[in-house]
């Protein structure tokens, strides 16, 4: 089973620094999606609140979770500097721990990759399944791997933007390697260090490629029955050359 409760302080830190300057493309369409539900809105993984907290900013009845502590410990602290109430809690996608139904439930940025194995996979969607009302809709979004880009940057370090954490300045990068070849899982290394180039936080952790055929299949083995997936963050058939597949599932009312 693995270990989806990572992320020291820094490493939450620095994801936050690295993932919520500027678009990164899927905001406009889940805050649209949030705001049209019908009901509550629940976000899986909901990180550091980048999506989360635009959502209860716009008026949006959400609640979220997250595996991480440190992560949901900086959402809290950015919600109160925006002036928002935060219903969140630590659980990870095989759990949910929600005490509630909900009519929209939205796992963004290629979360369910955190899922390595099967069971995890199906255990995941039995109980995002469980959380939805009758006629609820689960919406979340896998990239499409780039094999050029597997071959030219992995194995090699990336450096990442330098960023402030309780006074300090820190710096990060990541490499990404091959896991196993037969699992199509790959891993990534995430380091920290300070300006002297000592070492603060570092981690490591496996995730899966999920081609449109593996999830399909995933999803007639779950409890969900009808579906469909799109090419990006629009209602177009999912092409060569797309970088996002983007799945709806819907429960039976």
């Amino acid at each position: 089973m693995p270990n989806l409760n990572r992320y020291s302080e820094e490493l939450a830190a620095s994801y936050r620094a690295a993932h919520e300057q500027g678009d990164l493309g899927d905001e406009a369409f889940y805050l649209d999606l949030a705001m049209n539900a019908n009901g509550r809105v629940l976000e899986a993984a909901c990180g550091t609140g980048r999506l989360y907290l635009r959502m209860l900013r716009n008026g949006v009845d959400a609640d979220g979770f997250d595996a991480s502590r440190p992560m949901l410990e900086l959402l809290r602290s950015k919600a109160t500097d925006s002036g928002v109430t935060p219903t969140v809690w630590q659980a990870d996608l095989r759990t949910v721990g929600a005490s509630a139904e909900y009519d929209l439930l939205i796992v963004p940025y290629n979360s369910f990759c955190n899922l390595t194995g099967v069971d995890d996979q199906l255990s995941a969607l039995d109980a995002l399944y469980a959380a939805l009302n009758p006629g609820g809709r689960l919406v979340f979004d896998i990239y499409v791997p780039r094999y050029d880009v597997i071959a030219e940057s992995f194995d090699e370090w990336h450096s990442h933007r330098t960023f402030e954490h309780n006074g300090r300045e820190l710096s990060s990068r990541t490499r990404t390697t091959i896991d196993s070849q037969i699992d199509q899982t790959y891993r990534s290394e995430h380091e920290i260090r300070e300006s002297d180039g000592n070492e603060v936080a570092r981690e490591e952790f496996v995730m899966a490629h999920l081609p449109r055929q593996q999830v399909e299949l995933l999803i007639r083995q779950s409890l969900f029955e009808r579906w469909s997936v799109h090419g990006g963050f629009s209602e177009r058939p999912l092409e060569d050359g797309d970088s996002v597949q983007c799945w709806s599932l819907w429960k039976q009312a």
